[in-house]
């Protein structure tokens, strides 16, 4: 199983990390952590990458990843495109700026399961001077805990390690602190090892109740589906909670 983390997080941790005195990355390692193995990103007025990542230093930044039923403090035309996509990178206004943007990245894929490939436009909109307000690292390692056991149960009951086998290994290292080696090279070096670790969670439980909602497990009526719906889209969404939580991050101190 693949464990990814989306664009939005990926570009507001290496933000973060630019915005750090000692911070030991670069902008060109921060483009080619983002864009992965995408063609290169563009805006929707053409600029590359770099220059969005670059005009969002010196500012707060948080990845907002909204869902159906779970609205987010984003309205108008930017929270309908960030809930279209799933995602979003929200910049607050910079020093002595009254308004901040948010980025929405539109991802067209294209090739085959064996050569994928995908064209990404991050659409930018005007945003809220401040960036919105997502859980604490805490608070969200709390609510991944309470997901985590609720996830274990549900899993179990579908027989996912049975009917899913892919998932079976994933699943007995959900309580894993490991940094999957892939994922580790994409990440800013001196990410906070309990961050990276609660993103690496996150990411993995949302990537296993992927596989367990394309199919009903060994669910023998309506009412159980329901039932096991209803505990996977929580789960999904504690992931996505944590997932925001912990690639947010303030102005760069001096």
């Amino acid at each position: 199983m693949t464990i990814d983390l989306p664009r939005s997080v990926l570009a507001a941790l290496w933000i973060g990390s630019l915005n750090r005195p000692d911070g030991a990355g670069s902008l060109a390692r921060a483009v080619a952590s983002v864009q992965g193995d995408d063609e290169p990103h563009r805006t929707d007025v053409g600029e590359p990458l770099a220059v969005l990542i670059g005009d969002a230093l010196g500012a707060e930044v948080v990845a907002v990843l909204p869902a159906p039923g779970e609205p987010v403090a984003l309205g108008g035309r930017a929270g309908a495109a960030a809930m279209e996509a799933g995602e979003c990178l929200v910049i607050g206004a910079p020093p002595g700026g009254s308004s901040g943007r948010v980025a929405v990245p539109d991802v067209t894929v294209f090739g085959s399961h064996l050569e994928p490939g995908a064209l990404v436009t991050w659409h930018v909109f005007d945003g809220p001077a401040a960036v919105v307000a997502v859980d604490s690292p805490g608070d969200a390692r709390r609510l991944l805990a309470e997901a985590l056991g609720i996830a274990v149960d549900a899993l179990t009951r579908m027989d996912v390690a049975r009917w899913r086998e892919v998932a079976a290994e994933e699943i007995a290292l959900l309580a894993s602190q490991s940094v999957p080696s892939s994922l580790e090279v994409l990440l800013p070096p001196e990410l906070d090892p309990r961050r990276a670790e609660l993103l690496v969670r996150a990411a993995r439980l949302e990537a296993i109740v992927e596989l367990a909602v394309a199919d009903d497990g060994a669910a023998v009526n309506t009412w159980q589906v329901d039932q096991r719906a209803a505990a996977l889209r929580h789960v999904a969404s504690a992931a996505r909670r944590a997932m925001s939580a912990a690639s947010a991050s303030g102005p760069p101190r001096r």
